[in-house]
């Protein structure tokens, strides 16, 4: 799936998107399926204090369930692309789990019943 990246206050090359792509592919290749957008959100944030001046934010859309997401700041773009994948990765497996283990073979109550005539 390819990516939408957004940029703000960062020069965005072809060399730069085609990491994150390429980063996204193989992080995220065994649900590509389940994934329907991802948004990459580039920015610098110019914290002089803490030295982490770049930020990447991270948005996985899951059809049916909240969507994803997650924040790195680093001192470079690609170490907060990193981290931020790797956190989304992680997300997404642990989400992706917890919707696995919920039974959907039963029905809620209501349909159980039957429906009164009036």
């Amino acid at each position: 799936m390819e990516p939408t990246i957004i940029t703000k206050g960062i020069k965005a090359g072809e060399a730069l998107q085609d990491y994150i792509t390429e980063r996204l592919n193989v992080m995220l290749s065994h649900a590509q399926d389940s994934i329907n957008l991802i948004t990459v959100r580039l920015s610098d944030t110019n914290r002089i204090k803490s030295g982490f001046k770049k930020r990447c934010l991270i948005r996985l859309v899951l059809p049916g369930m909240s969507p994803i997401v997650v924040t790195e700041f680093a001192a470079d773009v690609k170490s907060a692309v990193d981290s931020a994948t790797r956190r989304a990765t992680r997300l997404l497996n642990k989400t992706m789990s917890k919707a696995k283990s919920i039974p959907h073979d039963t029905l809620p109550l209501y349909f159980n019943k039957p429906f009164l005539a009036i």
